[in-house]
């Protein structure tokens, strides 16, 4: 496991999605930064020294600085995966060994009224993740908070980043709160439904949440509310037919829910900053 004292939160660089097609691996490199890789299709296989990770679908690794990382063998499968690069202030942690954690080894020092308190977290350098709908929620929503070079976009990422580090630490608890619950429900409820034409009401009535209930246990657990993740997901969706079919724009929109092709292309813009036959074109360059 990975210690680490908080305050202050690890720092995100950048991240990002990318694919590893059959017959390819990681490259070989030495890096400053930590560099976190989350899998949701198929397998890596990655070397950190002399260790050997086989990271399978939602699962993932941390490499730390300092060590020479690489695939040790090619996917045998397309393998889609998350990547983040992150800091540790003084690259201030230690690697501590393995074992059963609850809340009591994160607290030390309660805060007071003129001074922070003190955690520390323990991070499983290798895991499996047993919410997935919520981990890679907050890992899309993390990477489509837009331009970082914008002020306000960056410290968002920040934020969103703590978020997400704060879930990895709850995962290695295996307790999912009542909020996680809720707002797991709901993603699995858009992403088993969203060709069809959902609202907020479809939610409430499918789920029997409140609306506003519903969208503060979304915001609270991955950062964006039901409607912005349906989206998302919707893009996602649309991203992988313009990659791998040659369906018309209009088509696609269709097939991912969305009727209007003019605000599906404007919401693809928007997101992704160039528009889908633009995507198109860049994905089979390629």
């Amino acid at each position: 496991m990975i210690a680490m004292s908080i305050p202050p939160f690890p720092v995100f660089i950048r991240g990002g999605e990318s694919t590893f097609f059959q017959g390819e691996h990681h490259f070989s490199r030495i890096f400053s930064v930590f560099d976190l890789l989350y899998v949701k299709k198929g397998t890596l296989y990655m070397q950190e020294g002399d260790k050997q990770f086989e990271v399978g679908e939602g699962q993932y690794v941390i490499l730390v600085p300092g060590k020479r990382h690489e695939g040790y063998a090619d996917c045998t499968d397309q393998t889609d995966y998350f990547w983040l690069h992150f800091v540790i202030d003084d690259n201030e942690y230690e690697m501590v060994e393995d074992k059963e954690l609850d809340w009591s080894y994160v607290y030390k020092k309660e805060p007071t009224f003129t001074e922070v308190g003190h955690y520390l977290f323990h991070l499983p350098q290798y895991g499996e993740v047993k919410r997935r709908e919520i981990v890679e929620g907050q890992l899309a929503a993390l990477l489509n908070i837009g331009d970082a070079h914008v002020p306000d976009h960056y410290l968002q990422q920040q934020l969103q980043f703590s978020e997400f580090i704060i879930q990895l630490q709850k995962e290695a608890f295996s307790i999912p709160s009542a909020t996680e619950k809720v707002c797991e429900s709901a993603m699995k409820f858009i992403q088993e439904n969203y060709k069809q034409q959902l609202s907020m009401t479809v939610l409430k009535e499918s789920l029997n949440f409140h609306p506003d209930y519903l969208t503060r246990c979304m915001q609270k657990t991955i950062g964006i509310s039901p409607m912005q993740y349906l989206s998302h997901y919707r893009l996602h969706h649309a991203k992988r037919l313009l990659a791998e079919t040659e369906y018309k724009v209009s088509a696609i929109s269709r097939e991912v829910g969305m009727e209007d092709v003019t605000y599906f292309s404007k919401l693809f813009k928007k997101v992704e900053g160039i528009t889908p036959l633009e995507f198109r074109r860049l994905v089979h360059r390629k």
